[in-house]
């Protein structure tokens, strides 16, 4: 997951706007149970604001399906789908990245709470071990802290990058890549401008299938 984290930041791990510990932890708590109230916890899906691009990915960022609505025009314009269609696809991997952050934190928090051995080699109750809720919240706050910086610092463009573009089908979109990662789509507006629904799926489709065996390729 390192690779689909650039440029996108995570919002669960924006700390201006934890707040306090309790909210915090109240926070942590209502994430933990919308992703494991999920039916299809090993997909995620992303909009842009209008709702006519819709991106689904899997636990490891790679799409597996695009849906435009047939009044994409009106809701996001010609001009407007590429960005669109990124602004979807960015915020469905937010979200599978999100989700992978806060299993793995309930993971710790599980590890932490098991009871274990005492000096007579049986397991000591949980009254005597509980989790201790300073700690917990110390390591929850790290490890949001420590995403945050990570995601941050792959946002910012290197010094030294390589760049790439790869082209749907008929060279409609344009996805562009900077050391493996998605940083723009861009399109062919007249061309664009040309196909319904169904076209515009497929082209997208199909962009996000040679993006996903170029990034293979290009894997040490």
């Amino acid at each position: 997951m390192g690779e689909d984290r650039r440029h996108i930041r995570l919002s669960l791990a924006t700390l201006d706007s934890l707040g306090s510990d309790e909210e915090l932890r109240e926070q942590v708590t209502l994430a933990l149970r919308r992703a494991e109230s999920d039916r299809r916890p090993s997909t995620h899906s992303g909009q842009d604001p209008t709702g006519a691009i819709t991106v689904v990915v899997d636990s490891a960022g790679q799409v597996e399906d695009v849906t435009v609505t047939r009044d994409w025009r009106s809701r996001v314009g010609v001009s407007g789908a590429p960005e669109a269609l990124f602004t979807a696809y960015t915020t469905a991997v937010q979200a599978a990245v999100e989700t992978v952050a806060l299993r793995q934190l309930r993971a710790d928090s599980n590890e932490a709470a098991r009871p274990q051995p005492n000096n007579t080699g049986e397991a000591a109750s949980t009254s005597e071990v509980g989790p201790d809720d300073e700690q917990w919240l110390r390591q929850t706050w790290q490890a949001l802290h420590d995403l945050d910086i990570e995601l941050e610092g792959l946002a910012r463009p290197p010094q030294m990058v390589s760049e790439q573009e790869v082209a749907s089908p008929s060279g409609v979109l344009t996805l562009r890549m900077r050391d493996g990662g998605v940083v723009s789509i861009v399109g062919d507006v007249r061309r664009i401008g040309q196909l319904d629904a169904a076209a515009l799926r497929y082209e997208a489709h199909a962009l996000f299938r040679t993006y996903a065996l170029v990034r293979s390729q290009n894997r040490p």
